[in-house]
């Protein structure tokens, strides 16, 4: 099969030759289509994980997918040859979906709606389920403010729809360039956070406090100080284990740090809010297999919304 590999860590990728892939018992093999590259990934072809986290070399990064069941393994439930199926691989890192095919856990994917195109498909699996396990710790009654901090990225602008979706008021920290597409996914107010200082926006605006941070981005410094601006009761999450328990609950604030968990609950969850159309696509940027490499080099920048190669 032909797949975007790398040699060594930190350097170039390359289209490569492998052996095709098998199914062992509770997995299936994919034809891949479409498959969305993460931050993740990234810090794991810079070699940022390989003491936590070895994999072989050639390493084929990313995890997330979009194609069709090609083999079924012994053990798997509900998923037959000729699904379409999104998700993510649910497997060690280094036998990733930048290939024409791989393998992944059946509990891991679930079937796509012919309502989502391939592309967005693949697109949503880990930033979706991490936005919607946000949401959740969370949990907005409707009016409360609610505020996604990296709300142009690939979690935020799901954070963003979910938590409008439950009626929250919601505010979105984002970079300059972005207030009309966060505005279009649901966001009610916008914070330039270039342009001062966001706690002293959000206290300017809402002297009373706010009912949540759903935090994307920010290192635990950081998150600390924005949560100032958190009432009593209130709720803390953090994407980047930033969300300092001891000290958020001596001030009665709930701190969650998310371990994403894809699951195909919260893809089917997922699948379907998009299908209702309550859920809008993100904005997604393709490139094909041989310039995956362009995309790893676009992950560093701030486009918003995700990166998708197409196989």
């Amino acid at each position: 099969m032909r797949a975007f590999a790398y040699d060594s860590y930190g350097g170039p990728g390359s289209i490569h030759e492998l052996p095709d892939p098998t199914r062992e018992a509770g997995q299936v093999r994919v034809r891949v289509r479409a498959a969305s590259l993460n931050p993740f990934d990234n810090f794991v072809v810079q070699g940022y994980m390989k003491e936590r986290m070895p994999a072989e070399l050639p390493l084929v990064p990313c995890a997330d997918l979009s194609g069709i069941i090609d083999m079924v393994g012994p053990g798997v439930e509900d998923f037959k040859i000729g699904d379409d199926v999104f998700g993510v691989t649910g497997r060690m890192i280094g036998q990733g979906t930048l290939a024409e095919l791989t393998t992944a856990s059946w509990t891991t994917i679930a079937k796509r709606p012919a309502a989502i195109q391939d592309t967005e498909a693949a697109a949503m699996p880990l930033v979706g389920v991490s936005a919607l396990m946000s949401v959740e710790a969370a949990d907005p009654k409707p009016e409360d403010v609610v505020v996604v901090v990296g709300a142009s990225g690939g979690i935020g602008g799901y954070a963003v729809q979910l938590a409008a979706i439950r009626g929250a008021h919601v505010v979105a920290v984002t970079s300059k360039g972005h207030e009309e597409y966060v505005r279009k996914l649901g966001a009610t107010e916008v914070i330039d956070r270039g342009a001062g200082d966001v706690l002293e926006a959000l206290k300017s605006r809402h002297a009373g406090g706010v009912a949540a941070i759903i935090d994307t981005i920010s290192d635990a410094a950081g998150l600390a100080r924005l949560s100032q601006a958190v009432r009593k009761g209130g709720t803390v999450t953090s994407m980047r284990g930033a969300a300092a328990a001891e000290e958020l609950g001596k001030r009665g604030i709930n701190a969650v740090n998310i371990g994403t968990q894809v699951n195909t609950a919260r893809l089917d969850e997922l699948a379907q809010l998009r299908t209702e159309g309550k859920l809008q696509s993100p904005q997604i940027r393709t490139f094909t297999l041989d310039h995956a490499g362009d995309a790893f080099t676009a992950i560093g920048q701030s486009a918003g919304g995700k990166l998708v190669v197409t196989i």
